[in-house]
């Protein structure tokens, strides 16, 4: 399994009906197609950073984060919602309403207190404190500290906030602003 990882192949899940039991169950395949972790979930996604988010007993049951040699690592606890898969090794999760993430061992390392949050993406994900408004968006680090204040509008769409080179964008009136990945404003300046 690690021979794959050292390749840089990729597990992709795939689900089959299972006659016997009479429910479609998910698996993993490389990409030669061969099956690498049988069907055995309920639910399953695609790996991403080495993990995959999987549940044996459908998405009410417990359910928590595989590597690729079919361990469970992450066990995840009743009320967690996972939104996404780990970027930058962190993946969204909400608690009680509130957004925050959890790392690689489970641990949640930035607390659920956002009303929006997205993924990390170039260290930094896009975060609003208030969502019934547009006026309460900024970005945080992979600590949780808010690099650019949360009172920008968000652009539109997702794909407008960062700009592929390193560049994040918000707006403020009908003004863009651009920052660096530390927070620093870049434009204007």
């Amino acid at each position: 399994m690690e021979q794959l990882e050292a390749l840089g192949q990729q597990l992709h899940a795939f689900c089959t009906f299972d006659e016997e039991q009479e429910e479609y169950l998910c698996g993993f395949i490389d990409s030669d197609g061969n099956v690498v972790i049988p069907p055995k979930y309920e639910v399953a996604e695609d790996f991403s950073e080495g993990l995959a988010l999987v549940a044996e007993n459908g998405w009410g049951s417990a359910y928590g984060f595989i590597n690729t040699r079919g361990e469970m690592v992450i066990q995840l606890m009743n009320g967690i919602t996972v939104l996404g898969a780990f970027h930058d090794g962190l993946c969204l999760v909400v608690v009680d309403g509130k957004s925050g993430y959890i790392d690689k061992t489970g641990a949640m390392t930035i607390p659920p207190q956002f009303d929006v949050a997205y993924d990390f993406i170039y260290g930094v994900a896009l975060v609003s404190s208030d969502a019934d408004s547009d006026d309460h968006w900024g970005f945080i680090d992979k600590t949780g500290k808010v690099i650019v204040p949360l009172r920008y509008r968000r652009a539109e769409p997702p794909t407008f906030w960062y700009t592929g080179d390193g560049l994040l964008r918000l707006l403020d009136g009908n003004e863009t602003f651009y920052f660096d990945t530390t927070g620093k404003q870049i434009w204007p300046k």
